[in-house]
């Protein structure tokens, strides 16, 4: 039963059925009745002996999270933030937790690979539909956004939901590029081909929404695939490079965002940077980056959203449950370098494609999204449920995959440290390129 309300669950956050199919159910609280039937049922099912709760560090530093984003309203005696935060982020923290009790075989990861690439194909169809007939599901139409350079009007398309902007449902399409080709479990002709029919008519759907954060994103994500053919020697040459090549981009093409949005979004991440520096422990408060814009826009870029509301304590957490993923299933494709089987061959390219789209996320996650929403937290249970299942394919004499002393404590804390350094410092060449 809890399997089937996480899929449910998937389904309902994805397809967004309430606002285009059935019109009667929209309003109703559907998600939050799943929520709590899932806790029940999977209370039922651990009684039961069916799931156990997973002996990997990603549970406690999702519980972790919940905490920290409920005490980052405590030193500004919020009350109110904190009644607001304990139900929204609980359902975050749950379903990335349910999420790596329920995939515990390789028959559960591939289904909920096949229901979010199957979401993604919707979501295509409706926004060529937006190109093609200018609207899409219930009569809904693209967004339109005047191009000053060019003076005409471009049509954008969007979805519904957390998916109504162009560039949350690009960046969503570009993800789920690289899992198209994690849907089949035997590598076959015709199996390939279908998987590539599915990217590129999920890239048609990505060149629709006319996203520069989503063309980043599949950047990123062509990027990771290419890397990971490369000898694992020169894997950590290849990331410093990259990550030295994207403050070059930004000092050395910054310039080139010259619309208004763009710079827009600078400001305000030199802001969120401000007052991170007031707010270093615990953050602003979650939900109040609004705050410091004159406007009351969000960040447009989760890194700093996380780091400016959260704190260095909630960001910690939350950059973990990344960066433990992405160890988790590097480690594993590694440890499955010689597949015996057919299932331990489809994990090992599940592993490589898995940590593409993690990657493609996050670094459209720079310029797009929120540190807070469904996808990423998805994206952050099927990486660390990706470890616990190649365990059980492993002989038993084989060292964990996982080490909560070393790749928490240890490595998760300098990357928590580094990542909030570096995209400090590209905020300040942002800053320096555009205003001097």
């Amino acid at each position: 039963m809890s399997f089937f309300l996480t899929l449910t669950f998937i389904f309902l956050v994805f397809w967004r059925p309430q606002e285009w199919l059935v019109p009667a159910l929209f309003g109703w609280p559907i998600l939050d009745g799943i929520v709590y039937a899932s806790l029940l049922g999977l209370l039922i099912e651990v009684d039961q002996g069916k799931y156990r709760m997973p002996r990997t560090p990603a549970v406690s530093l999702a519980a972790g999270l919940w905490i920290a984003t409920i005490l980052s309203h405590v030193p500004h005696t919020y009350f109110q933030g904190i009644l607001n935060t304990i139900p929204e982020t609980f359902k975050f923290c749950f379903f990335t937790v349910l999420l790596l009790v329920v995939i515990d075989r390789v028959s559960h990861i591939r289904t909920v690979v096949v229901v979010m690439v199957g979401s993604a194909v919707i979501m295509t169809v409706h926004a060529l539909m937006q190109q093609r007939m200018g609207y899409g599901f219930a009569q809904s139409g693209p967004l339109m956004v005047f191009k000053i350079n060019t003076g005409e009007w471009q049509a954008r398309s969007q979805f519904f939901g957390i998916f109504g902007d162009p560039n949350d449902l690009g960046q969503f399409l570009a993800a789920m590029i690289p899992l198209c080709f994690a849907i089949y479990r035997r590598p076959n002709p015709m199996a390939f081909t279908i998987s590539l029919v599915l990217a590129v008519f999920l890239f048609k759907g990505l060149l629709a929404t006319h996203s520069r954060g989503g063309m980043v994103a599949l950047a990123a994500a062509v990027a990771t695939m290419v890397c990971l053919r490369l000898p694992t020697r020169w894997l950590p040459y290849a990331g410093g490079l990259a990550l030295v090549g994207f403050l070059v981009a930004c000092a050395f093409r910054g310039a080139g965002m010259l619309d208004m949005s763009a710079q827009e979004r600078v400001v305000f991440w030199g802001l969120g940077n401000r007052a991170f520096k007031s707010n270093p422990v615990f953050g602003m408060g979650y939900g109040m980056f609004w705050q410091i814009t004159s406007t009351s826009r969000a960040a447009h870029n989760a890194f700093v959203a996380c780091y400016t509301e959260v704190g260095l304590v909630g960001y910690w957490f939350w950059f973990s449950l990344l960066q433990l993923g992405m160890i988790g299933a590097w480690r594993s494709r590694m440890a499955l370098r010689r597949p015996r089987n057919a299932a331990q061959a489809y994990m090992r390219r599940l592993c490589g494609l898995t940590i593409a789209s993690a990657a493609g996320f996050a670094a459209g996650g720079y310029f797009l999204s929120r540190a807070f929403i469904f996808p990423f937290f998805f994206l952050f249970g099927l990486l660390n449920a990706i470890p616990m299942i190649v365990q059980k394919m492993l002989p038993e004499e084989h060292p964990p995959l996982l080490d909560t002393r070393r790749d928490v404590y240890g490595a998760g804390t300098l990357s928590t440290l580094f990542s909030v350094l570096y995209v400090y410092v590209s905020i300040l060449i942002l800053n320096k390129v555009f205003y001097g």
